[in-house]
């Protein structure tokens, strides 16, 4: 199993978060990837073609039919099923750069992009193809640049909001974020999901569940309830409710079988 992920470029910074590769053969025993969606959509390039998405909390299996893709207002959490193998490449945009990039999607789903760049079949090939994997971070930045364009004022507005939920580790509230941008709470929402895609709500309880993974996993000793506590939380069915919508579980049952993918990211 391959998994790599990188910065891009700094002149790229305020439209792309991160490149990912992953690759896994046909020796593993790991069938499906569990991605936990943090509010940012993706430029995803596969390989295969012989994979599915599941998501939701019944698991809805979505066929994955075309290789240069997004995923777009579906409802978390989402697993990636595949059979012997599975090869992709991924763009992360910046959440105030959802928009950006994917405004004109309409129905929810795996929806095909392939149609919304003429060099995008040509980057597929290449960045999929037999290469160094620092060959492919270079090579998703020169299309980047070459598809860069200026971000509006709205979306450089929603930016800061979106840096300060960052700062805050997403412990934070919209009636919080309205008295230190100097909005009112409906602006602030309107404007938020008009760049992001997102609810602001839905937003800002993501980061913080993606803050407090990343944080479990360096301190494992813990308890959920100090956990809890640190993240705002006072009281654990709230917490549980919140970490079950973005991640399909429990808490305790997502700590006690973490996949390899997530501790090897």
């Amino acid at each position: 199993m391959i998994i790599q992920s990188k910065k891009p470029d700094p002149s790229l910074s305020h439209l792309v978060r991160e490149y990912y590769f992953f690759a896994t053969g046909p020796r593993t025993s790991t069938k499906y990837v569990p991605v936990i969606d943090d509010g940012c959509y993706d430029f995803i390039f596969f390989r295969e073609q012989d994979s599915s998405l599941a998501y939701g909390p019944r698991q809805i299996s979505l066929p994955i039919a075309c290789k240069i893709f997004t995923i777009h207002k579906l409802q978390p959490p989402y697993r990636i099923r595949f059979g012997e193998a599975l090869t992709f490449f991924t763009i992360k945009v910046q959440p105030w750069a959802n928009a950006h990039f994917f405004s004109k999607l309409s129905e929810p789903g795996v929806v095909d992009i392939k149609s919304r760049y003429a060099d995008i079949e040509l980057f597929h090939q290449r960045v999929l193809g037999d290469l160094p994997l620092e060959d492919r971070f270079k090579m998703a930045d020169a299309f980047m640049k070459r598809h860069q364009s200026p971000l509006s004022d709205s979306a450089q507005w929603v930016q800061k909001v979106c840096e300060e939920i960052y700062r805050q580790a997403g412990i934070t509230s919209v009636a919080s974020l309205s008295e230190t941008f100097g909005k009112s709470r409906q602006y602030l929402g309107k404007v938020f999901r008009q760049e992001v895609l997102y609810s602001l709500k839905k937003f800002i309880i993501t980061v913080r569940i993606m803050d407090l993974v990343k944080f479990r996993m360096r301190h494992p000793d813990i308890s959920m309830t100090e956990l809890c506590y640190r993240y705002g939380y006072f009281d654990q069915p709230h917490f549980n409710r919140d970490f079950k919508r973005i991640c399909g579980v429990t808490p305790t049952e997502f700590f006690a079988n973490l996949p390899e993918f997530l501790f090897r990211h």
